[in-house]
């Protein structure tokens, strides 16, 4: 990665050419981090430096948890700044389960509701008609109730997936924005 860092002109990095030397430049950039409350995870003074920013809850590309790297070059009189970002695997992991078990969750949901309202309108048995039952007899507002509720809460949790999937996919492509953000204060 150093070798590629060091050589290519990537496209899609963000970076910057500053006058400042190395030190300088590595110091300015460091002070920006832990006025943002990032954690040092990684550093080589003054050729790298890593940090995790953002949480788990975040929603933003800017307080989504990841890893941003900084790798500083000597370019002529002053310095090249190249960073790198990495949406943290615990944030996308988190994601993707929360994902997961609101769709199974709405898939129950969507089966009781079937299988009860079926019951109350045909009298057939299934695996959740005993939930129609209040006091041992069948309750026809208590089961339309029921039917209702857990449509409901299967709409909900297919509303939050949605919303789920439009923020991973606002986020991953923006990625980078806090990184934009700390090149941006290097004069």
């Amino acid at each position: 990665m150093w070798q590629i860092l060091k050589t290519a002109r990537v496209r899609d990095l963000p970076e910057k050419t500053t006058k400042l030397r190395p030190e300088e430049a590595y110091s300015l950039i460091e002070n920006a981090l832990e006025k943002n409350r990032c954690k040092i995870v990684e550093q080589k003074r003054p050729q790298y430096l890593k940090v995790k920013q953002g949480s788990l809850n975040g929603t933003s590309p800017k307080t989504a948890k990841k890893q941003v790297e900084f790798h500083f070059f000597p370019d002529g009189s002053g310095t090249r700044i190249v960073s790198f970002s990495e949406i943290a695997t615990d944030w996308a992991d988190l994601t993707v389960f929360g994902n997961v078990a609101a769709a199974v969750l709405a898939t129950i949901f969507l089966w009781i509701a079937k299988d009860v309202q079926t019951y109350a309108e045909n009298g057939r048995f299934g695996f959740w008609s005993w939930l129609a039952h209040a006091y041992g007899y069948p309750d026809l507002h208590a089961t339309m109730f029921l039917v209702n509720l857990t449509r409901g809460l299967a709409a909900f949790l297919i509303t939050a997936i949605a919303v789920e999937v439009l923020i991973v996919l606002y986020v991953y492509p923006r990625k980078e924005v806090f990184a934009l953000e700390i090149l941006r204060a290097v004069p």
